[in-house]
Formats: structure tokens, sequence, C-alpha cells
């Protein structure tokens, strides 16, 4: 699918600008907004007209609020929603303090990586000062990471970004266990000596065990 470029702005880039857009990119969201307790949009990323995101954002923040106030059980408490529809998907994420992230995704979207979600929602909350959920038991940090395949097998790893640009991989080797299905992972070693795994989505995706821009 062909993205379209991102809308003209009407307000300055913030530091949560940088982490929209990285959410954008591993979504497929058309549209990706950082919203506080109040329903404003703090900041927003992609393709959407600003006003376009930041009525959609207002929208679903109230969706989440009835959630998370509903008197089933199933539901309240919530901390993210998703809708699919024919025109456009939405997914809402609840954060401290009454902040949510709003996405806006293509239409009859099945959803988005839970893997590139948690992502963003640690990002967002250390960057806005706001607690970070804790991870369960067992369960992994993941950071979306930007790999180029080899030429022959575009699913084993060749280059990373890392820092400023772009560094050659050497594959130490595929790993198994605790995968999910059409899921792979790789040990590697970069230029300088240090090491990562390096795991792929079915989609596409890939994310790195440790940050690979620091």
């Amino acid at each position: 699918m062909t993205r379209r470029p991102p809308a003209p702005r009407d307000q300055h880039a913030s530091p949560f600008t940088a982490v929209l857009e990285r959410l954008c990119a591993s979504t497929a969201a058309l549209g990706a907004a950082l919203v506080d307790g109040e329903g404003e949009t703090v900041d927003y990323a992609g393709s959407l007209e600003p006003f376009d995101i930041r009525v959609t954002a207002a929208e679903w923040t109230v969706v989440l609020s009835l959630a998370r106030q509903a008197p089933s059980s199933a539901i309240s408490g919530a901390h993210l929603v998703m809708a699919r529809g024919t025109l456009r998907s939405f997914a809402v994420v609840g954060l401290d303090e009454g902040y949510a992230i709003v996405l806006a995704l293509p239409r009859r979207c099945f959803g988005a990586s839970p893997r590139a979600l948690a992502a963003v929602v640690q990002d967002l909350s250390e960057e806005a000062g706001l607690r970070v959920p804790a991870r369960k038991p067992g369960e992994d940090r993941w950071y979306l990471a930007y790999v180029q395949g080899h030429a022959s097998d575009r699913r084993r790893p060749a280059r990373l970004q890392a820092g400023e640009g772009w560094e050659e991989l050497a594959v130490l080797g595929r790993l198994g266990g605790g995968l999910g299905p059409g899921e792979q992972a790789y040990r590697v070693r970069l230029h300088g000596g240090r090491e990562l795994t390096l795991l792929r989505e079915r989609g596409g995706l890939w994310f790195a065990d440790e940050d690979p821009r620091s």
C-alpha cells in the first residue's frame, strides 16, 4: 500500500512528534495523536489533516472513558479499545493521568502490532514523565528497529539503522522458542562488537531487545 505524505502541520514539532511518526510508520496508521485528560491533542503525526486527527482523537478518548466506566467487568477499566470499520478503523490506548494515544487506521484493519504499541507507550510515557505501565512477568521489552534484509532473503537481517546511520550486521545464529506464528529471531553483532537480538514479525516489522538508537 502506498503511504500518503504527512499533512502540513499547524504546530511546531515536539519531543513526541518523532515517536508518533514511528508509530504511524510501524502500524500503517493514517494518523496518531497524544491526547491529554481533557481530550485536547498534545501532538500528532500522520497524513490526516490536523483538524481531522484532533476531532478523531477527542471523540475516541470519550469512547475510552465510557469503556473504563462501564459496569460490565469485561470492559471496565479498559486501557485499549479497538474498532474495525468498513471505511476506517480506530484504536485508543490509555496512558497514566488520563492521557491516551489515538490511532486512525485503514479500513477493515484487524489491529496493530502489540509490540509496536507497547514500544510507543513506553517511549511516550517516559518522554511525558508519566508512569510506565508494568510489564507482565516474563514479558520482554522490545524496541522498534529499522532493518534491511538480504537481497536473497528479506527475512534475514543484513543492515540495521543504529544512531545516525546504517550498520552492517553479522548474523550469529537464528533463535527458536517463544516465537509466534510467522516470527523469526536472530542474534546479530554490529560492526563495533555490540550484540542484539532482532525479531521479525509476520507482517514485516522488526524489533530489537535493546534500543538500537543508543
